[in-house]
């Protein structure tokens, strides 16, 4: 449910323009957004740069679906737009992009909608000369290493062609039945598989485009399932099937080339069979194939299988299956599962497992120098997680914790997982989590009773980082009954491995390996402003550069004011710019050397910088959607309140466009649990997006969504009181009519969208879309949007806060449940479901309407077909967005009810107006 918040519920897009530009027009000009003119606000995704930094790209989109992207040569300034196009690709040499040729957004729908087939086009675009090439057919494009050559993939009339084109002169060759490619990371080798429907002429094949020769690498009448370079020399990876007869299913082989370019070149193959270590009633899987950077080990997935069954032995051996039934009494097995309290994991998880049941793949690793195989992953250490460049890691078991991290409290055991000679070295007990080693593998920093600890991998020690300094190291703001609360994070090893970063609350600070010392590096406590070091990929190992000065983010806790400051770890941090805005990187170049970031508010739609990393003469380089000049827009403003807990909180609220001082307005309440950091997020007006706090303020609604802190075991409760004092801090303020305030929220805000009107009578009206009614039947339930897993951890350490099981509590089950409060209920609520919600079970909706109907409160259920948790069809989106509008427009503003909010319309009246719809 938590996940989908940031999906669905409120489409914080990047809309690009900027920030002065929001005020420049006279407001007597300006007119409401009308509905017809959602369609070209515009969004944009991050900027990309050619490798010289000359070039930079933003792909941009719209609310119609027209796509196109803006391109721009930073030593002329000359700025090119490309319509109709997206999948922007620069090449290596700086000479040439590639992109997708795409149909205008509504041609493209109208196509879909008729099932009709949306053609593919790729274009290739000189940047010297401003020459296009059109190539029909091919989906996919990529540039050789060195950017001299371009493969083009084309599928027409189910046959796969690999094109590779010279690009200086235009020459191409055709390579027929192609599977599979991948050019040399950082050369011109191109491999690619042959794959035919007798597979006699299947094979890896390495072809070299500068001396326009072709090299068979391999051969055999079996299937080449994947590809891989290393990444900085021409080691090649290859996995191929070997079938078995007397297995279901088949295993691969691994093939890998050494130096393929040069006088060295060696070959290594992975035969399963060829080591004693490996089961033989295991295979090697097609997942989770990792190579490393130098091309000496690989990492991959090994499973469990099943031998044939041999079919004359079985007849004739035919006994009693004890461990279901008793097989003489029935001629054919029953349709049946056995369901046991036991189960670690239920039959459901078991069915959507990769590995169709408890046991799952195993990672393992072949060192292929040494020729060795070892399964890092067994019976002792569950989960390794590794970096693919490295030889030790750290695993994980939960063995010894089993139930209780069955059920939300997890915790582990941690041992070292060495690659080169498959040891399992036990290192520390009953953690609650662990960061990365160290990069010389010897150190590594662990969670427990609420301290961080570096342990000592050689002298198996572990000594605690945080004990005695006078600052939160750990987030105990975090309102999860968690036994233990999550740190607030892991700044990085220094390259050498001699000390790493730690956050705590505010700051970034240093600790070091060989001696009990630390320093802080930032100073943001003194004024509530959180400091954190920025690292261009977050998915790789953080390390930094002792000697570099490093970027660090910064952001005010309670002003929301954003920025990014700069310096050596241990020397002066400057900060390089602080507003009161939404400022966030958007791209570095690939040498880092070059920066873009957006800059918005809630009023002025981002604008996209380009500057050097200290952030001297930043240049505004792409801006969009300037139309906002013509248009009234609202403000957003923080406001401050004491919540439930009598803790400080805050919420934004929206102003209505076409505000005037000394008037009365209604107010639309949006809840879900912590939103105020969105304060400076620009948010465009869209038809589709149902909950959009823009189309709420361009009809005269004010829009307040404020923070929720929950009480473990209270959530709902808490939730009502927080609102009743955060909604009179915004009466107190003299805009909004306390008699027309409104309130909306989906999934976990849908719950308290259904449950807080139970507790309190300050809503005229509400709106829950998706939300959970009855905490019991809810907590006892099984999600398959959470890989079929039962709800109970879920509801007592996630976002339900329950803290225990409800035979334990069921007061307090029964005092949160919306379905066992409906006789307190007097607010009108109309709620939205999907009848097919794999997160929340429709079935929520409908024992809470089922309870509202008997206790006569006034109650309509929407059930839209074949939807999910979010409505994903753009008619139902339409649809729903404006029964909201018809909902609050006339509970809060007085406007006359729509027959549907009026009384009951038959089915079959129903079916007749969906039918004709349209046609009046």
């Amino acid at each position: 449910m938590k996940s989908f918040y940031f999906q669905v519920i409120i489409a914080f897009t990047l809309v690009l323009a900027p920030c002065h530009l929001a005020n420049s027009q006279s407001e007597s000009s300006k007119k409401l957004v009308p509905r017809e003119d959602y369609g070209k606000w515009e969004s944009a995704r991050n900027v990309q740069f050619s490798d010289n930094n000359n070039w930079v790209g933003l792909a941009v989109s719209n609310n119609d679906g027209d796509k196109w992207f803006e391109l721009k040569n930073r030593q002329t300034g000359t700025k090119t737009t490309f319509q109709n196009a997206t999948s922007l690709q620069f090449s290596p040499n700086n000479s040439w992009i590639t992109y997708s040729v795409v149909l205008p957004g509504k041609k493209e729908k109208d196509l879909k909608k008729k099932k009709k087939p949306v053609p593919t086009k790729m274009a290739l675009f000189n940047l010297t000369t401003n020459d296009t090439v059109f190539f029909e057919d091919v989906n996919k494009s990529n540039f050789s290493g060195s950017g001299d050559y371009l493969s083009l993939y084309r599928v027409k009339d189910s046959q796969n062609t690999l094109i590779v084109r010279t690009l200086k002169n235009g020459k191409e060759i055709s390579f027929g039945n192609v599977k599979n490619y991948a050019w040399q990371p950082k050369g011109d080798l191109l491999a690619f598989t042959i794959h035919t429907k007798d597979k006699a002429a299947n094979g890896v094949q390495l072809y070299n485009p500068t001396t326009n020769t072709l090299e068979a690498l391999d051969s055999e009448a079996t299937d080449y399932k994947n590809l891989y370079w290393a990444e900085d020399n021409d080691d090649l990876l290859v996995i191929k099937e070997i079938k078995e007869e007397d297995y279901e299913t088949s295993t691969n082989a691994l093939l890998v080339w050494n130096d393929l370019s040069g006088k060295a070149r060696t070959f290594h193959k992975f035969n399963q069979n060829d080591f004693n270590s490996f089961d033989k009633d295991w295979y090697v899987t097609l997942n989770n194939f990792q190579f490393s950077k130098e091309g000496d080990r690989v990492f991959f997935n090994i499973f469990e299988r099943s031998k044939k069954e041999n079919k004359k032995e079985s007849d004739s051996t035919k006994t009693a299956n004890d461990s279901l039934t008793n097989s003489k009494w029935f001629d054919e097995a029953p349709a049946l599962e056995i369901w046991n309290s036991k189960d670690e994991m239920v039959i459901t998880e078991q069915k959507v497992s990769s590995g169709k049941g408890i046991e799952q793949p195993k990672l393992a690793v072949w060192n292929i120098k040494n020729n060795t195989f070892y399964a890092l992953e067994s019976a002792n250490v569950e989960s390794v997680e590794i970096n693919k460049d490295k030889t030790k890691f750290i695993g994980q078991t939960q063995e010894p914790y089993r139930f209780e991290s069955l059920f939300g409290r997890p915790s582990y055991d941690l041992y070292l997982v060495d690659a080169e000679n498959g040891t399992q070295k036990l290192l520390v007990t009953d953690v609650a989590s662990n960061f990365e080693l160290s990069p010389d593998g010897n150190y590594f920093v662990y969670v427990k009773d609420d301290h961080l600890h570096l342990f000592d991998v050689a002298k198996m020690t572990s000594r605690n980082l945080t004990e005695g300094i006078d600052a939160e190291f750990i987030n105990h703001h975090n309102d999860h009954p968690v036994p233990q609360q999550p740190p607030y994070g892991f700044g990085g090893w220094a390259k050498d491995g001699k000390s790493f970063l730690l956050n705590s609350e505010f700051d970034v600070w240093q600790f070091y390996t060989a001696k009990k010392e630390h320093r802080k590096i930032t100073n943001g406590k003194p004024n509530q402003i959180v400091y954190r070091n920025y690292y261009k990929n977050y998915w790789e190992p953080k390390e930094f550069d002792i000697k570099s000065p490093v970027l660090f983010t910064m952001g005010g806790k309670w002003t929301k004011e954003s920025g990014f400051a700069k310096g050596k770890i241990g020397g002066t941090i400057e900060t390089l710019v602080f507003e009161p805005a939404d400022l966030s990187i958007a791209g570095t170049s690939e040498d880092e050397s070059i920066i873009a970031y957006s800059q918005s508010r809630y009023d002025a739609p981002p604008v996209y910088y380009i500057t050097d990393t200290d952030f001297n003469d930043p240049k505004v380089t792409f801006q969009l959607n300037s139309f906002i000049n013509d248009y009234k827009w609202g403000k957003a403003e923080l406001v401050d309140f004491t919540n439930a807990l009598n803790n400080k909180a805050q919420g934004i609220l929206y102003y209505p466009a076409d505000y005037v001082k000394g008037e009365k307005y209604p107010m639309i309440t949006y809840v879900y649990e912590e939103l105020s950091s969105r304060l400076h997020r620009f948010i465009s007006p869209s038809e589709t997006n149902y909950y959009n706090p823009t189309v709420w303020t361009q009809n005269g609604y004010f829009v307040f969504m404020p923070d929720i802190e929950f009480e473990a075991g209270n959530p709902g409760v808490s939730s009502a009181r927080t609102l009743e004092k955060a909604v009179a801090a915004v009466i107190e303020k003299g805009d909004v009519a306390a008699d027309k305030v409104g309130l909306i929220g989906h999934s976990w805000g849908g719950y308290q969208g259904g449950f807080v009107p139970t507790q309190t009578d300050i809503f005229a009206a509400a709106v829950a879309g998706a939300g959970l009614t009855n905490l019991i039947s809810m907590n006892l339930a099984i999600t398959p949007a959470f890989r079929g897993s039962p709800e109970n951890n879920h509801f007592e350490v996630g976002q339900e806060r329950m803290v225990t099981a409800p035979w334990l509590a069921p007061e307090k089950y029964i005092e949160n449940s919306s379905v066992m409060q409906v006789h307190k209920l007097n607010t009108p609520i109309l709620f939205e479901v999907g009848d097919n919600d794999m997160n929340v079970n429709w079935r929520q909706g409908v024992e809470y309407y089922n309870a509202a109907r008997r206790a006569n409160k006034d109650f309509i259920l929407l059930v839209y077909a074949k939807e999910g948790h979010g409505l994903s069809s753009p008619k139902n989106q339409i649809d729903y967005q404006q029964k909201i509008l018809q909902w609050f427009g006339h509970y809060l503003k007085g406007e006359e009810a729509k027959d549907w909010i009026k009384e009951g319309i038959p089915y079959n009246q129903q079916l007749k107006e969906l039918k004709a719809w349209g046609k009046n």
